[in-house]
C-alpha cells in the first residue's frame, strides 16, 4: 500500500525534472530562431589584410569604406525567413605601388533567397550560400582573403 502512495510523488518529480530540462545553448535565454535579426543591415566595414591607400590621400586604412565611396550593401532579413540584398562590391583590387591600390566596383547587384539561424550563425542561401557570424550587435562575414582580396565584411543594424 505504501508503494501506491509514493508513486504519485515519484511520477510528479520525474515529470517536473523532464519538463524543466532543456538543451543548454549557452545563451541568455533568447529566442534561438534568429527572429531578433529581422530588419535592415547595412555594410559598415570592408576589411582587408593590410592597410592600403586606395584614394591616394596619404592615409592608409584596413577598411575599404574609408578609401572608396562606391562600395555598399544592404541586407533585409524578413520574418518569413526570406532575404534580399542590394550591393555594389569590389570587382577588382589591384596593387599600384607600395600600399597604393586601385579598387574597381561592380554595378548594382540585387539578390534574394532564404535564411536560417543556427547557434550564432546566419546562413543565407540564394545564388550561393553566405554564412555570417552574429556577435550580438553586428553580422560579420569572414572571407579570409589576403590582398588583393577582402578579409571580412561587417554589417550593422540600420
Amino acid at each position: 500500500m505504501k508503494r501506491f502512495k509514493t508513486l504519485p510523488y515519484i511520477t510528479s518529480l520525474a515529470l517536473l525534472f523532464l519538463f524543466s530540462c532543456s538543451s543548454d545553448d549557452g545563451g541568455s535565454g533568447s529566442n534561438n530562431s534568429g527572429l531578433e535579426l529581422v530588419g535592415n543591415w547595412v555594410l559598415s566595414a570592408v576589411n582587408v589584410s593590410s592597410a592600403i591607400d586606395a584614394n591616394n590621400d596619404g592615409e592608409s586604412s584596413f577598411n575599404l569604406l574609408d578609401e572608396t565611396t562606391c562600395l555598399r550593401e544592404s541586407i533585409t532579413l524578413k520574418q518569413d525567413f526570406t532575404w534580399s540584398s542590394s550591393a555594389v562590391n569590389a570587382d577588382l583590387i589591384s596593387a599600384i605601388t607600395g600600399d597604393l591600390y586601385n579598387v574597381s566596383c561592380s554595378s548594382n547587384l540585387n539578390t534574394i533567397g532564404t535564411w536560417g539561424f543556427t547557434g550564432s550563425n546566419l546562413v543565407m542561401a540564394g545564388a550561393g550560400t553566405r554564412t555570417l557570424f552574429y556577435d550580438g550587435t553586428k553580422l560579420i562575414e569572414t572571407l579570409g582573403n589576403d590582398l588583393p582580396g577582402i578579409q571580412s565584411l561587417v554589417f550593422e543594424r540600420q
